[in-house]
C-alpha cells in the first residue's frame, strides 16, 4: 500500500515470528495491523501523532489533529481552562502538548530507572520501533457507538454541547482503535510506551485524524 513496504513475514524461527506479519513505514517503524479491518492508514496517522512527541514538534501534533477540533480545544483551553486554574498566561494547546511530551518521557524514565542495575539519570529520549492497531475488545454491555459515545462525554461537557452529535455531522466516520507502540530507549532496549490504550480516530476524505 502507498506509503508503506510490502508486507514481511518473519522467520518461524526469528524472535519477532510470535508477533506477526508487518509493513515497514517510511520512517522504518514496524506497523501491525491486527485483522484486515486496519489500514496502514490507520498505523501511518497514529506514527504521524506519536512521532510529534518523540521529535517534540508541535506543528505535527497540530497537523495530525482533526482541525475543528484542535480549533475548538484551543479556544476552551485559553478562555476557560486557564481561567478556571487561575493560569497567569493564556494556557494554549501548545502547553497541552508540552504537558503530554513530558508525561511519556517521564514514565518512560521512570521505567529505566526501575529496571537499571545502576544508579543513572535518564534523559526519557526513545525512537518508535513498532505500532499495533487493532479492533477494540468490548465490555458485556458496551457497543461500538457507546464507547465513541463514551470517548466524546467529557468534550461535550466542557465544550457545553452535544460534542459527539457535532463532531458525527462533520465526519466521515469515527474509528474505535486499541493501539500499542514500543519504543527503543536510550538503555538501547525496547520498552512499551503505550500498552493497550483506546483512541478515536475521524476520517475524513480518506484521511485520518486524532482529538488530542
Amino acid at each position: 500500500e502507498k506509503g508503506v513496504s510490502e508486507l514481511i513475514s518473519p522467520a518461524a524461527d526469528s524472535e519477532e515470528y510470535s508477533l506477526g506479519e508487518y509493513y515497514f513505514s517510511p520512517n522504518g517503524t514496524k506497523l501491525y495491523c491486527g485483522d484486515d479491518t486496519i489500514s496502514t492508514d490507520i498505523l501511518l496517522a497514529l506514527e504521524e501523532y506519536f512521532l510529534s512527541f518523540q521529535n517534540n514538534d508541535f506543528e505535527s501534533y497540530k497537523a495530525s489533529m482533526f482541525a475543528s477540533y484542535a480549533e475548538r480545544y484551543e479556544k476552551y483551553l485559553r478562555e476557560v481552562y486557564s481561567k478556571s486554574e487561575g493560569i497567569d498566561s493564556d494556557y494554549s494547546l501548545k502547553n497541552s502538548f508540552e504537558l503530554r511530551y513530558n508525561n511519556l518521557r517521564d514514565n518512560l524514565k521512570d521505567t529505566l530507572t526501575y529496571e537499571s542495575t545502576e544508579e543513572k539519570e535518564f534523559s526519557g529520549d526513545y525512537t518508535i520501533t513498532r505500532i499495533r492497531a487493532e479492533q477494540p475488545v468490548y465490555d458485556e454491555g458496551m457497543t461500538e457507538e457507546s464507547m465513541i459515545k463514551s470517548f466524546f462525554d467529557g468534550y461535550s461537557e466542557i465544550f457545553g454541547t452535544d460534542y459527539y452529535a457535532e463532531i458525527s455531522a462533520e465526519v466521515d466516520k469515527l474509528v474505535p482503535i486499541t493501539f500499542f507502540v514500543m519504543v527503543t530507549a536510550e538503555d538501547g532496549t525496547e520498552h512499551k510506551l503505550i500498552s493497550e490504550a483506546n483512541i478515536i480516530l475521524a476520517e475524513k476524505d480518506g484521511k485520518y485524524y486524532t482529538f488530542g
